[in-house]
């Protein structure tokens, strides 16, 4: 299993609002937070882009939830 650092970078970014109503929608059907429906983005553009095989989600609720 590819296990990943503790310590993670912070950024800062600025959404247009429909965009930020789109992932606080996401975020609350999967019981999860916003940053982490946006880290699982990057994680599969990230995997997309460099031509690796995608990882598949685990089952069940997300490992961080509440907002």
């Amino acid at each position: 299993m590819n296990e990943r650092p503790r310590k993670a970078a912070r950024l800062t970014v600025s959404l247009e609002e429909q965009d930020y109503q789109a992932l606080d929608k996401i975020a609350r059907a999967r019981d999860a937070s916003i940053s982490w429906v946006i880290r699982q983005a990057v994680r599969q553009f990230i995997e997309t882009s460099s031509g690796l095989p995608p990882t598949p989600m685990p089952p069940g609720k997300p490992p961080e939830s509440g907002k």
